[in-house]
């Protein structure tokens, strides 16, 4: 007895559909399990309004009218106005940065504001977060950054924000940034005035999580060879009682 071609990739099919279906299983069960940060429990400083799920940073202060003829506090979100980071670098100190010039980045930094905390990130983890820039600045190339423990790295500067927005200038647009090195960091979100005291930059973040990256692939990987093993040992049993019986 011959076996028959369609029992053969029927057989074969079934095993994919199914395979197929606890994969999706597998994806399902592991990609609710992000855990959203509270920014709002972060230390402050400066300019800085939080909620549970975002912040919002400018480097305006209160006394000077840095967006004239808009008047003094205009773009300022909290009340409180902008730190020193140049001449007094109480930025610098907030941060726990003993390079005085690290945050020096396209020019002289005279002011800013930032959040900071204390955050781990495990192995198969990563952070991930929403972030916007927004900028009424044309000439000097103020900035919002990530810090990582010591390490400053720029998120955008008044030449990336490139759409229009309001009541800012010009914004960036909402952008997401995502770190996998696992470790127990100090991270700090912030914004600079770069090269003088006028004209207000601003960074809005959102979206703050940590959450498993490895353990899906690693799942997926499993349950398909599992179940490709089975459909295969399944397919030649019965392509054994099959030659038995011709």
């Amino acid at each position: 007895m011959n076996i028959s071609p369609f029992i053969k990739h029927s057989t074969f099919k079934i095993g994919l559909i199914s395979l197929a279906s606890l994969g999706s299983l597998a994806i399902a069960s592991t990609s609710a399990l992000a855990v959203g940060l509270n920014l709002s429990s972060w230390q402050q400083f400066g300019d800085v309004t939080t909620s549970a799920d975002g912040a919002n940073l400018s480097n305006a202060s209160l006394e000077f009218a840095d967006d004239a003829p808009a008047s003094a506090g205009t773009f300022n979100y909290s009340g409180i106005s902008a730190g020193n980071a140049g001449f007094t670098p109480d930025l610098q100190d907030f941060l726990g940065l003993a390079d005085l010039s690290a945050l020096d980045i396209g020019g002289f930094a005279y002011e800013g504001s930032a959040i900071k905390n204390t955050v781990t990130v495990a192995a198969g983890e990563a952070l991930s977060f929403d972030w916007n820039f927004r900028t009424n600045e044309t000439l000097n190339k103020d900035f919002a950054f990530l810090l990582v423990d010591s390490t400053v790295i720029k998120l955008a500067d008044f030449t990336d924000a490139t759409q229009p927005s309001s009541p800012f200038l010009q914004e960036t647009g909402i952008r997401s940034y995502t770190f996998t090195t696992p470790g127990t960091y100090t991270l700090a979100f912030g914004v600079v005035d770069v090269d003088d005291y006028g004209t207000t930059s601003a960074l809005e973040v959102k979206n703050a999580t940590i959450k498993r990256v490895a353990e899906p692939s690693t799942i997926l990987g499993l349950v398909t060879a599992l179940g490709f093993g089975a459909t295969m040992g399944r397919l030649r049993k019965k392509m054994s009682t099959y030659s038995s019986l011709s």
